[in-house]
């Protein structure tokens, strides 16, 4: 079985990406690049066999989005709707939402703080596992709305931009 698709990391452009399953395991395409690798149920996540690595991984999917945590990093993949594209919408990126519950660990911005696409917003503690969180655009920080210490569930806003301005 074979699925072809776009999708975009933490807010950047859009890489195509095939995947072919071969029974337990799957050939990813990325960019034209292949990734040999399976992903099998494991407790409350996954086990991912990148290679000859094999990682812990959980993944929670919320609409469009699919929030990932392996290797000690948090990414949020965004399927790519190719009409949206070519009418020049999209999703917005004005407010990070926590991907699972959990607790903040640091806060590396302040409002009215400048920030660059894929700069360090904030890191927290879910399941035992720390992620980082970054700026999925360039951007003025609105809000942060948690300190260290505090908890959240799913989907709570964590840090805001200002709204881009229309061009």
């Amino acid at each position: 079985m074979t699925a072809a698709f776009e999708i975009s990391v933490d807010g950047g452009a859009a890489h195509t990406v095939d995947v072919a399953r071969h029974g337990g395991r799957a050939t990813v395409t990325i960019d034209g690049r292949d990734y040999h690798g399976g992903l099998r149920p494991a407790g409350d996540g996954y086990e991912l066999t990148l290679e000859d690595r094999t990682e812990p991984m959980w993944i929670v999917v919320d609409g469009d989005r699919i929030h990932l945590h392996a290797f000690g990093r948090a990414w949020t993949a965004t399927l790519v709707d190719p009409v949206e594209r070519s009418r020049g919408g999209g999703a917005s990126a004005d407010v990070t939402l926590a991907p699972m519950p959990g607790t903040v660990i640091a806060v590396a911005v302040a409002a009215g703080d400048a920030v660059s696409q894929g700069q360090r917003l904030v890191v927290i503690e879910s399941m035992k596992m720390q992620s980082e969180l970054v700026a999925e655009r360039d951007g003025v920080v609105k809000a942060v709305f948690h300190a260290v210490g505090d908890t959240f569930d799913r989907g709570a806003p964590l840090v805001a931009l200002e709204e881009e301005e229309a061009a």
